[in-house]
């Protein structure tokens, strides 16, 4: 029998309706391991709590959200590589791998093994003995009390890239190439790909464009001059004024489930066309 662990956003889910289905339909058919904020839904004394110290025991863990409640899960969980099942009840689910019609048809697949395991790279941030780990960006934005823009010299393998004046600069993944990146005019990378993204946020010249990076190479960002928040996947991580901050690709990665009949590509086209 797998073991499963169920995680659940409740305002997506109202009155955690779906997430109760989910539940009724795993019951008898796995372990279950709930996270904290539905742990009142057991109905049965054998249903274990899911924590960030016993994924590692699981087959596969169902978190039912949008992609925001991905990533707030996966840090929540110490980026775990026990692989998610996500089913979208979001808009946009480019984390997700069942809508919220089709979760039974893809869920029973899982149960059977019938999956495909599809690996995300990882973000690492560094500043001074701090590290910071991020699944899809992390955003360095002038800070609100600015006034004007920030100036940013940007470095790859110690090697002056470039010197912007911007509200700020995006580093992204290839699954962050669909998010906040895209919006600002970035590059959609296939997720499968190893790479690193970076894009300024309105650069005060035209001849600025977005940059993709090889896996191994190192981004260090000096903010010459002004003051920036840092987040990471849409989370305050940081406050700083005329520093450095390290990037590179972390050597951990997450794993997602997908199926043989699910397309990037085709998901793209649906979803933000």
């Amino acid at each position: 029998m797998k073991k499963i662990g169920i995680m659940a956003n409740p305002i997506k889910d109202i009155g955690l309706e779906l997430t109760k289905d989910v539940l009724s339909f795993l019951e008898k058919r796995a372990e279950l391991y709930l996270e904290e904020e539905i742990y009142h839904l057991k109905k049965d004394e054998n249903i274990k709590l899911l924590t960030s110290n016993n994924t590692e025991l699981l087959d596969f863990i169902v978190i039912l959200g949008g992609d925001g409640t991905i990533l707030d899960a996966y840090r929540n969980l110490e980026f775990t590589i026990t692989p998610v099942f996500g089913i979208n009840l979001g808009k946009l689910g480019f984390l997700t791998c069942a809508d919220k019609s089709e979760w039974q048809y893809y869920l029973n697949l899982a149960l059977k093994g019938e999956y495909i395991i599809e690996e995300r790279s990882l973000l690492e941030m560094k500043h001074s003995d701090r590290v910071s780990i991020s699944l899809n960006d992390v955003v360095i934005f002038k800070d609100n009390d600015q006034d004007g823009a920030i100036n940013l010299l940007v470095y790859v393998n110690n090697v002056l890239l470039a010197e912007y004046d911007a509200d700020g600069i995006i580093i992204a993944t290839p699954t962050g190439s669909t998010a906040y990146s895209l919006s600002a005019g970035g590059p959609i990378i296939s997720p499968k790909s190893e790479a690193l993204l970076l894009n300024p946020i309105r650069p005060h010249t035209l001849s600025n464009r977005p940059i993709v990076l090889a896996p191994g190479e190192k981004i260090s960002i000096m903010i010459k001059r002004g003051k920036a928040t840092v987040r990471c996947d849409g989370k305050k991580c940081l406050d700083i004024k005329e520093g450095m901050l390290e990037f590179s690709l972390h050597d951990k990665k997450v794993r997602f489930i997908t199926f043989d009949n699910h397309n990037f590509y085709n998901k793209v086209y649906t979803r933000i066309r």
